[in-house]
């Protein structure tokens, strides 16, 4: 079973990106995503992104919400091995306008550093059931 932990500030996922989550969810992927609360700048943004979050639920993805401060991340990493960090967010004025950034990598020290740092920040979230 592989691990894939995704932080993300402004979270509103289009359907490819949802059917990817739960795809590999449904194939026993432990898929946890984590982003932010109620506390966050752009609340348009946290109602939209929390629309999508059933489907993605009903799958099996964990969701959490990070809970004491507006969370920026932007991160991944898979499996403890492939890691990215950037600014692109997983919202379609990221994917589409925005000139955004991010750095992938093979690498696993910097894999395992992104998920303790993830499995860190779960400690100050709230899992959305």
């Amino acid at each position: 079973m592989g691990k894939w932990y995704l932080s993300d500030s402004y979270f509103v996922p289009d359907i490819a990106f949802r059917k990817r989550h739960c795809a590999a969810a449904k194939r026993g992927v432990d898929v946890r995503i984590l982003t932010v609360s109620e506390t966050t700048d752009v609340k348009s943004t946290w109602y939209a992104g929390r629309g999508r979050y059933d489907a993605m639920l009903s799958a099996g993805v964990r969701i959490f919400e990070y809970q004491p401060v507006m969370m920026h991340a932007k991160t991944l990493s898979v499996d403890g091995k492939w890691a990215a960090v950037g600014s692109m967010n997983a919202d379609n004025r990221s994917l589409s306008l925005n000139e955004e950034t991010v750095l992938m990598m093979l690498n696993d020290d910097a894999a395992r550093t992104l998920e303790q740092h993830f499995m860190d920040d779960l400690k100050f979230s709230e899992e959305i059931k």
